[in-house]
């Protein structure tokens, strides 16, 4: 079956590098802060009811990082392939037919990109929900967090699926080059989401208390509205097909997942580390997990740049390689090194002063203020070469190689951060885990921008050597096929 489409696909590998990265970044900023921003208010009015609700809240992060790592690698798979198949469209001199098929390839791939997040997200969730008493035990959770956990994951977990799919459409958005859409979609999702917490948390305006219930609840009904929005935008704008399509469902599973299974792994090393270093804080109490908890959610705030920079650079990476744009990729990666250093010097300073101070905005209570301001005065110094790390591994993501991310990430984590955390946990407490924070960030940021830079270079020659021998049509073909 064949799709005219005429698709609404923004040409990155033209103009000031720095430019297209702040017309990507600048909507995904705007999105990504107010989701961050939705979060840390949503734990200030869980703060209100209990040290016991926000322990509780804490415990699910792992968890709830586990899902959102799975859509965000299938998320990754899609915008790398999809990204390529755009910028391939640039360097082709052919007829209007074959830009059709491209249109056709590029939509069929986010439409089957759908289907695999839509599949994979439902079955997961179920066999989460199984398995929550159990989880939770293991992960050193007191019997009495149970029912506030269940509480919450009863109704978050069925929504997840929500999500997951409005990720995925925000993905092939923004491989096309659209990032104002999604951008826009997600502030408005968190402005509403804002609204309803209050509402159903404390049972204003007639509705019931519902506690951590209430906060699953608002989250649900904004996803529902966002997914709505985003399927009508990627249906506006010829970014699926128009029908149901399952033909070449494989073909498409296979390309994405080569990308998006490293990337999975990739994203799940982070949340087991989670689960474990939650693990080692819970020997400090309720009030340490809460603590952490409540850094983590400052730290999502301070972060929130370079998360934005870290979803636009892969778009940019992807379509300049795809248009064999090599030295826009070496310029746009450096832009986002000198980035995200810079910025990670602006907001480790007040967070080392003033970490106390903030963490009291979220919780009140002395020790939880301890534990929070100790992560805030330590951790934070290292953000700079945390920034790069993202930077790199979404960059190697966006080339189609996703093999050096996941290296990056398991070395970060289990070869070094775990090992050390453990290490100096038993000789300073908690302090010891955040100092492990730290220097693992530290020096795989370092490793991680050296590794791109060798893995590009060589990349470049190899290209450079594909197009000196083979015709012009052939190496296309091929190239788009990667």
């Amino acid at each position: 079956m064949t799709y005219s489409l005429q698709m609404s696909t923004h040409d990155l590998t033209q103009g000031p590098v720095s430019g297209s990265l702040a017309r990507l970044t600048a909507p995904m900023m705007a999105g990504v802060s107010s989701s961050i921003l939705v979060q840390v208010l949503e734990m200030g009015f869980i703060g209100q009811l209990s040290t016991a609700h926000v322990a509780a809240i804490t415990f699910t992060f792992p968890l709830v990082m586990v899902l959102t790592s799975i859509a965000l690698g299938i998320s990754i798979g899609a915008s790398s392939v999809i990204a390529r198949s755009v910028g391939n469209r640039q360097i082709t001199a052919e007829s209007a037919q074959t830009s059709a098929h491209d249109g056709d390839e590029v939509a069929r791939l986010g439409t089957h990109s759908l289907i695999l997040v839509f599949l994979l997200t439902i079955v997961l969730s179920a066999l989460c929900w199984l398995a929550i008493d159990p989880l939770f035990l293991a992960m050193g959770a007191a019997p009495k967090l149970l029912p506030l956990i269940h509480s919450y994951l009863d109704i978050y977990l069925p929504s997840t699926v929500l999500f997951t799919t409005t990720m995925i459409c925000g993905s092939i958005m923004r491989a096309s080059g659209s990032a104002n859409i999604p951008g826009a979609i997600m502030t408005i999702g968190a402005m509403v989401n804002l609204i309803l917490d209050p509402i159903f948390i404390f049972g204003w305006f007639g509705f019931p208390a519902m506690e951590l219930a209430g906060a699953a609840t608002a989250m649900t009904l904004t996803r529902f509205g966002t997914l709505v929005v985003a399927l009508w935008y990627i249906n506006a704008d010829n970014l699926v097909l128009r029908e149901a399509h399952f033909a070449g469902w494989l073909r498409s599973a296979k390309r994405i997942l080569h990308v998006g299974v490293p990337a999975i792994a990739t994203n799940l090393i982070g949340p087991a580390t989670a689960a474990y270093i939650t693990f080692l804080i819970a020997d400090y109490g309720e009030a340490a997990v809460a603590g952490f908890g409540v850094a983590n959610r400052i730290e999502a705030v301070a972060a929130m740049l370079m998360f934005a920079l870290s979803g636009s650079i892969g778009p940019f990476v992807g379509q300049n390689w795809g248009a064999h744009m090599g030295d826009r990729v070496r310029a746009g990666v450096a832009a986002s090194y000198l980035f995200c250093l810079g910025w990670g010097l602006l907001v480790a300073l007040p967070l080392f002063f003033f970490g106390s101070q903030i963490a009291s905005l979220i919780d009140a209570s002395a020790p939880v203020i301890a534990v929070a301001a100790m992560y805030l005065a330590i951790v934070p110094l290292s953000y700079g070469l945390w920034g790069v790390l993202m930077m790199a591994s979404a960059s190697f993501n966006a080339l189609g190689k996703p093999l050096p991310s996941t290296a990056l990430s398991f070395g970060r984590m289990v070869v070094i951060y775990i090992p050390l955390a453990t290490l100096l946990n038993d000789l300073y407490g908690y302090v010891g885990i955040f100092v492990a924070t730290a220097v693992s960030n530290v020096l795989f940021g370092l490793v991680g921008a050296k590794w791109f830079s060798r893995r590009l270079k060589l990349m470049s020659r190899q290209l450079a050597h594909q197009a000196q021998l083979a015709p012009v049509g052939a190496r296309q073909q091929s190239y788009a096929k990667k």
